[in-house]
């Protein structure tokens, strides 16, 4: 019994298709446009408290300011942006680098970074 209700919906939803072959599959979806990089502010939770990222595509990869962290912070500033940075930006089997040394400008530290 069970195995004839199974088939009467199926039946009954490939009935109810507009498509001519009552069938649609994924791959036959047109392809979306790839999504291109946003600017984002984000929390970041680090060594037991919450400091700011703030991360925006440039020419060569990301611009990343670390807000919160003292002049004297700076290899804790590396390793953040360094994580954060392979977290939202990079795929898994890429690392995330900067192409010059952080600088400490207005209380934050800034980086310029890519995934590679």
């Amino acid at each position: 019994m069970n195995r004839f209700a199974i088939l009467s919906l199926a039946m009954l939803l490939a009935a109810c298709s507009s498509e001519p072959t009552g069938v649609r599959l994924t791959h036959d979806l047109p392809a979306t446009a790839s999504i291109a990089p946003v600017a984002r502010n984000e929390p970041v939770f680090y060594n037991g408290k919450v400091y700011h990222v703030a991360m925006a595509p440039e020419a060569g990869g990301y611009s990343l300011n670390v807000l919160g962290m003292s002049v004297g912070q700076q290899k804790d500033a590396v390793a953040l942006a360094t994580s954060t940075l392979h977290h939202f930006t990079c795929k898994d089997s890429q690392k995330a680098s900067f192409s010059s040394q952080p600088s400490y400008v207005s209380g934050q530290w800034q980086f310029h970074g890519n995934c590679g």
